[in-house]
């Protein structure tokens, strides 16, 4: 009887569709796990665009209060100041899984930068007297009164000075800008001197509005109370600024009256104790995303909602 016979190829031909039935289930492993890490990402897409779109809102509904506010403040008080229900920060509230933050600034208790430009184009001497000193008071080169006054200016030939008009800009910018008015703090980039530094310096102290504002009393800073004014030592401005504090200034004249020498010469640029233009912050922190609406307002005297002069969504 002979002995059974071995096929080899046989035996060749199972290990091959082992080996291939092994690659395969391997091969259909790894597809399996990159789905579901491709499913994963996907769904986390999802719940951060989810979150991102329901922050904004939140955020939205925010600045939406606080134009109720600002008009609730109107029809109840003359004046506006650091001690009323609109200049408090909110607290952190809670609002479906999310944290809701937000402040409403006076900004017109900043040195507007365009009033050192009158509406013909002319730079105005009196508010460049007023910027030098704010510079002074914030240990900031005078010299960057001449470079700003230099770049609003409308008049050509007093802006270049004999000069290239470059020479006012920061390098490798443009100075296309020249004599017209200023559209943001960040424009001043664009001026020779104004470094990231300097900047950052006179941010909390001066702002960009339309046209010329005045500055209101009862919510400048210190340092800006002490340019406007000439004869007002930064400490005794400092000790005005204390005292508004519980009793705001009526108008212009209580504020003289208060000065430590009321003899003193009027102030270098128009001055109020009311505001109409109001920067508005509001953050919201919801599990996968953050937005963040920055908007200036301008709150009108008929009553209405404040108008939304520009807004920006982050």
């Amino acid at each position: 009887m002979s002995p059974p016979h071995h096929d080899p190829g046989s035996a060749s031909q199972g290990g091959s569709a082992i080996v291939t039935a092994l690659l395969i289930v391997g091969l259909v492993a790894s597809l399996s796990t990159n789905l579901l890490a491709r499913m994963n990402d996907w769904i986390e897409e999802l719940g951060i665009a989810r979150d991102k779109a329901q922050a904004t809102e939140l955020a939205g509904n925010g600045v939406a209060y606080a134009r109720q506010l600002l008009i609730a403040d109107a029809a109840y008080s003359a004046i506006d100041s650091l001690d009323e229900d609109w200049a408090r920060a909110l607290p952190p509230l809670r609002h479906e899984g999310a944290t809701v933050n937000g402040r409403i600034s006076d900004i017109q208790g900043r040195f507007n930068l365009n009033n050192l430009r009158h509406a013909s184009g002319a730079v105005d001497e009196q508010a460049r007297d007023a910027y030098q000193r704010l510079l002074i008071v914030l240990g900031l080169p005078v010299e960057l009164a001449d470079t700003l006054a230099d770049w609003l200016d409308a008049d050509d030939s007093r802006r270049a000075g004999g000069a290239e008009a470059g020479d006012y800009a920061a390098a490798g910018s443009d100075a296309s800008g020249s004599g017209r008015p200023l559209t943001s703090v960040g424009e001043l980039s664009r001026i020779r001197g104004y470094s990231p530094a300097v900047i950052a310096r006179l941010q909390p102290h001066v702002c960009v509005l339309a046209g010329r504002q005045p500055i209101n009393l009862n919510t400048a800073s210190p340092e800006v109370l002490s340019a406007i004014q000439p004869g007002l030592s930064l400490s005794a401005a400092r000790v005005l600024a204390a005292g508004r504090r519980g009793l705001p200034f009526r108008d212009s004249s209580d504020f003289r009256t208060r000065l430590t020498d009321p003899g003193l010469p009027g102030s270098l640029l128009p001055v109020a104790t009311a505001s109409k233009h109001f920067l508005i912050d509001i953050e919201v922190d919801r599990d996968l995303a953050r937005s963040r609406v920055s908007a200036l307002l301008q709150r009108s005297d008929d009553g209405s909602r404040p108008r939304i002069l520009w807004q920006s969504i982050q």
